[in-house]
């Protein structure tokens, strides 16, 4: 089965680029030589643009440039921080699960730290499955609520400082976390030092060698400039892994909830005056942003058949690998 139709071209050409500022040494290779690799990504909170720049040593992609640990909360506003997968959460949680479960036998109960825990939906899963759980999170109400429940919850700094009390995790999982974070590096590297004896660590990130990333091109929905600071392919997040001395005993490049929502916006926003309108009016019922009668109608209109299209796009994409999520599950080496 081929992949989606080629999108049509944007009808207004592309806005200018934001002003070029030097990378920092790449954080896999410690190279200071920068490609250049997609220009003028709009977001769509800020309405800044930013570019990606790839490594021409590792082959890591970068955005550029990329705001200072200082300023990166104002790119998180309310508006960010809500169900991003409303529509398929249950469902994501419970696969997620699966994941972990799959890699112990049949009875198993051990203890497992989400990385960046979002809402806390899956470490309540797992809590509910019968596991000890203990979680990292920005989000202060999140922390507290995991508390109530009676996790150990810690900010991303603390754990880093401070450990956790029950000592180490037979499951470490990071959910689309590495590809937020100032030093992925430090944090694989750190995590493995956490893992117990034949323990696991997962983590997901988009796939930037996928088929959609490919065909949109700077539409690309899941690119989500700056707070993806990093944009991983199967080869650099393998580096990635191996110099934190993890070894990848299983991949795979498909998440149903992602990849098909990934062509519907994507090809939309090839059509659309603003970024992720859809996307918007879906997670932000209650208070959706503004956008011009136009792009929503051809939002609403164009969903039906998208989603069909995305359906069958990320079924041809999973079977040659070629999937817009990238999920490893690694054990020490």
């Amino acid at each position: 089965m081929a992949p989606a139709p080629e999108p049509s071209p944007p009808s207004s050409s592309p806005p200018s680029a934001p002003a070029a500022i030097p990378n920092p040494p790449c954080v896999l290779c410690g190279s200071t030589n920068w490609k250049p690799h997609t220009a003028a990504i709009e977001d769509y909170l800020s309405h800044e643009f930013f570019d990606l720049e790839r490594c021409a040593t590792c082959g890591l992609v970068v955005t550029t440039p990329a705001p200072p640990s200082a300023e990166l909360g104002r790119y998180y506003p309310p508006r960010y921080r809500v169900d991003r997968q409303r529509q398929t959460g249950g469902w994501r949680t419970k696969r997620r699960a699966a994941m972990v479960q799959k890699q112990f036998p049949r009875n198993f109960r051990g203890r497992l730290l989400d990385v960046g825990c979002g809402t806390g939906a899956f470490a309540m899963e797992m809590q509910r499955r019968g596991w000890t759980v203990a979680v990292t999170e920005l989000n202060d109400a999140v922390l507290d609520e995991m508390r109530k429940l009676g996790m150990e919850a810690k900010t991303p700094d603390a754990a880093l400082r401070e450990n956790f009390a029950g000592g180490k995790f037979d499951a470490i999982t990071a959910w689309h976390v590495l590809e937020h974070v100032p030093n992925p590096l430090e944090l694989a590297t750190w995590a493995k030092s956490q893992l117990s004896d034949n323990g696991i660590f997962q983590a997901t990130v988009p796939n930037l060698a996928s088929w959609q990333a490919q065909r949109y091109g700077r539409h690309w929905l899941h690119l989500d400039v700056p707070r993806h600071l990093f944009h991983f392919t199967p080869d650099t997040l393998r580096a990635l892994l191996d110099k934190a001395s993890l070894k990848i005993v299983d991949t795979r490049t498909v998440a149903l909830e992602y990849d098909v929502f990934g062509v519907v916006q994507s090809s939309l926003n090839t059509r659309c005056g603003k970024p992720n309108v859809l996307f918007e009016r879906l997670t932000n019922k209650g208070a959706p942003p503004a956008a011009s009668s136009r792009d929503v109608s051809i939002s609403y209109l164009q969903l039906p058949l998208l989603a069909v299209l995305g359906l069958a796009h990320s079924v041809a994409a999973g079977l040659q690998k070629k999937g817009g999520t990238l999920t490893a599950t690694c054990r020490a080496r």
